[in-house]
């Protein structure tokens, strides 16, 4: 082999870091390349310029698309009916429409203080012209609910 030693420029494999005291002659970098291969040069910039393309125009759709959504809603406050010989709880929510000029369903359910759904109630809301409305309605319980909920809204 002969005598020259490695230089800082040469291209020289991971297995090169194992022995960084020690200089190679040129023929025993060969051989060591050809053994173990040449160093890889990590390209990272195309991948990372392909990606930042494709996944920052889907992050900004998936953040103002999920942010405004087309209905929601929100919980007010909800009160057990004393007075009612029934069991029944009374609740109060607000619903933001996109379009207020389609019909919703808002899904409501009554629990008791076992967290068990005792009551459920769907509130069909018509179309018109205000996008946010409040709503207050009853809920029929077949025991005593201690809170109430709203599930979901949805077009009918």
């Amino acid at each position: 082999m002969s005598e020259q030693s490695s230089t800082p420029n040469q291209k020289t494999g991971l297995w090169r870091e194992r022995f960084p005291n020690h200089n190679f002659s040129s023929a025993e970098i060969a051989h060591l390349n050809q053994r173990y291969g040449n160093a890889r040069q990590v390209n990272w910039k195309v991948p990372a310029i392909i990606a930042l393309a494709l996944g920052l125009p889907w992050l900004i759709w998936s953040a103002t698309h999920h942010s405004l959504p087309e209905i929601r809603y929100t919980l007010i406050s909800f009160e057990q009916d004393q007075t009612s010989a029934t069991p029944s709880i009374d609740i109060t929510y607000e619903i933001a429409r996109r379009n207020p000029e389609i019909a919703i369903t808002c899904t409501l359910v009554a629990r008791d203080i076992d967290k068990n759904i005792v009551g459920e109630f769907a509130d069909q809301i018509p179309a018109t012209t205000a996008s946010v409305i409040t709503r207050k309605t009853r809920i029929l319980a077949r025991s005593i609910p201690v809170n109430a909920a709203v599930i979901r809204c949805a077009t009918t």
